[in-house]
């Protein structure tokens, strides 16, 4: 089941990164990424078909030797009774104390021979069913155990920084959203020096609401690992709506919800240990539409939040991190 729903989870990745561009760096990353999990999970789904066919084998195997004991045991028995029919038909006229009377004719106390050995059959057969259920359920909990074994200590790695673990309930109701998530890593140079990286609006927040929602943490967390990889940039974060108004107890209008959605996404990226100083948050409202808002998607599209990274000059961010360095220093209590 583990492995089913990592599977469903790249493949939805995966899809919705075909769309991903990049000209700056990121959205190519990620691809790669994703497939190469792919290919991880691709294999051990072999190995798991693998797998199951030599349980079946060895099932089989055991089958059939069961069943050759089974066939022995009972061809003992047939043996046994009819020697045991044979002495029960022995001379029962002579009288107990004769002359004649051979060992083992009959039983004292009137009970048959062969009654002997009929018991010593059902005994036989009962070990016989006890040992083909053990080993039945032994065989079934080892293939089990093997295959979780598997997937926990093969399973793919490195997807823990663009995804959450789910259970299968959450995975079904968030597919429509994660399958968009990969576009996060969608960017495009604008200018030299300056990279934009857009994620939709619905892969962040709930409809009209400005709480990051769970869904978001792992997108985010992508993002910065992109804005790392990037050296020292300076990074605005822009909030976007749709032209449709709002008018809420929280929000009076499109400004205020673009402006407090960009604030949230700041305010997570400074928990994440982005320098504050590096960070500006901005909302836009409805002024800077992507595509026209005449469409149901078009409007969806338009909802977004956009990193836009600038490259600092050398002299300017060898001085930051100067002054980062110092103010380190003074919070220890050491000379700058």
């Amino acid at each position: 089941a583990a492995l089913a729903e990592k599977s469903t989870l790249v493949e939805s990745l995966k899809a919705a990164a075909e769309g991903s561009k990049e000209e700056g760096g990121g959205g190519e990353e990620l691809q790669e990424k994703i497939e190469e999990q792919e290919e991880k999970i691709k294999e051990e789904e072999e190995n798991v078909k693998k797998m199951e066919e030599k349980m079946k084998l060895q099932e089989a195997a055991t089958k059939d030797k069961l069943e050759a004991q089974k066939t022995k045991l009972e061809t003992e028995w047939k043996k046994k009774f009819e020697e045991a029919q044979l002495n029960a038909e022995a001379p029962k006229a002579e009288k107990k104390g004769s002359a004649d009377e051979l060992p083992g004719d009959y039983i004292p106390g009137g009970v048959e021979p062969w009654m002997a050995t009929f018991a010593d059959m059902v005994t036989l057969l009962m070990v016989f069913f006890v040992l083909f259920y053990s080993v039945e359920k032994d065989n079934t909990e080892k293939f089990k155990s093997a295959i979780d074994m598997m997937v926990e200590e093969d399973g793919p790695e490195g997807l823990g920084a663009i995804m959450q673990v789910m259970d299968s309930t959450e995975i079904m109701q968030n597919m429509k959203e994660m399958k968009a998530a990969a576009k996060a890593a969608k960017e495009d140079t604008t200018v030299e020096e300056k990279i934009v990286l857009r994620v939709p609006g619905l892969n962040l927040f709930k409809k009209g609401g400005a709480k990051l929602s769970p869904e978001s943490r792992p997108v985010l967390d992508e993002i910065i690992r992109i804005i790392k990889s990037k050296g020292d940039h300076k990074i605005f974060i822009q909030g976007h709506t749709d032209d449709v108004p709002i008018h809420t107890e929280k929000f009076e209008s499109n400004w205020e919800l673009s402006a407090v959605r960009a604030t949230a996404v700041l305010r997570y990226f400074y928990d994440k240990g982005i320098d504050p100083e590096m960070l500006t948050a901005t909302g836009y409202a409805d002024t800077f539409p992507m595509v026209p808002n005449n469409t149901k998607e078009g409007r969806a599209k338009n909802r977004r939040i956009e990193f836009v990274l600038e490259k600092m000059p050398e002299k300017d961010s060898a001085e930051m991190r100067e002054e980062k360095a110092r103010k380190e220093m003074e919070k220890k209590g050491g000379n700058p």
